[in-house]
């Protein structure tokens, strides 16, 4: 009976563990999360339905660092102020302020300290706040941070995205703009992006941000290369619906030579409410 009892106890704490398995130190759990855009036409799946799911989700996992997307900014306000474990940033993206979605950033403030923070638009005036271009129907920004890790001094960058849905020409110009700027503004330290793509790993955009350079690809896919098999459904937007769909389009990338130890997607329904349109997805990895 004793024995019983410990092997149950094991299995409890691995549980907790979220993705499962021994973490190393210095590994840093990375979540993608496009958490719909408060709309009340969602009828049982509306945004107040959803609030709970969300934080009982965020609070449980507790990933280190979540890019979101679609997040307007009464919802961000309120993730602020509960999610209290973390700091974030975000601006609108239709001003740089507060009108329009944000790609918000949220971190434990334990853990790491924010050396600076910036947003580019996904166009041709990259600096220009609203800016759209290649058929984009609406603006497309990456907000980004550089962070040091309290535990070992560690400098690295973070980029959250969400492409356009709407053109190919946006999404494959959009891969090769966030390509080229996280390779200057990351110099040569590690980095780590997120984000929904709109886009599938069989598409040109995807090819752009993955093909080599140099002889060697500057990113590589969490998904592609995680030591651990990956856990949870192969696809990432669910529509609201349990209804199997092709491919991801939510995307975690790192620079080319960091290790990934596993990548997750996670399935979470109360009472006939989804979380979100999409699954959130969450890697943990390394950043040497």
């Amino acid at each position: 009976m004793r024995n019983m009892f410990l092997a149950g106890t094991i299995f409890f704490l691995i549980s907790l563990t979220g993705c499962g398995g021994r973490h190393e130190a210095g590994d840093i759990s990375v979540m993608t999360f496009n958490i719909r855009y408060d709309n009340p036409a969602d009828s049982i799946n509306a945004w107040p339905n959803r609030i709970p799911i969300i934080c009982n989700f965020l609070n449980e996992v507790k990933p280190d660092i979540i890019g979101m997307q679609e997040v307007l900014v009464h919802q961000y306000n309120y993730l602020d102020s509960v999610l209290t474990d973390y700091q974030s940033v975000g601006i609108g993206r239709s001003d740089g302020v507060r009108e329009g979605e944000m790609n918000p950033v949220f971190f434990r403030k334990d853990r790491f300290d924010m050396i600076r923070t910036k947003t580019f638009w996904l166009s041709e005036d990259p600096e220009v706040p609203g800016s759209r271009s290649w058929g984009s129907s609406l603006p497309r920004i990456v907000t980004w941070l550089e962070f040091s890790d309290k535990s070992n001094q560690e400098h690295f960058f973070f980029f959250n995205t969400h492409f356009a849905h709407d053109s190919d020409s946006a999404r494959i110009m959009s891969s090769e703009l966030l390509l080229n700027k996280s390779d200057s503004i990351s110099a040569d330290f590690p980095f780590i992006i997120t984000g929904d793509f709109n886009m599938t790993h069989s598409s040109l955009g995807y090819n752009v941000l993955t093909r080599p350079r140099e002889s060697v690809p500057l990113l590589i896919d969490t998904y592609a290369v995680s030591d651990k098999k990956h856990t949870g459904p192969a696809y990432t937007f669910n529509g609201f619906s349990d209804k199997t769909r092709a491919g991801r389009i939510d995307y975690i990338f790192v620079r080319n030579g960091m290790p990934v130890r596993e990548h997750r997607t996670f399935i979470r329904k109360e009472h006939g409410v989804y979380i979100s349109d999409h699954w959130p997805v969450m890697a943990r990895v390394a950043l040497r």
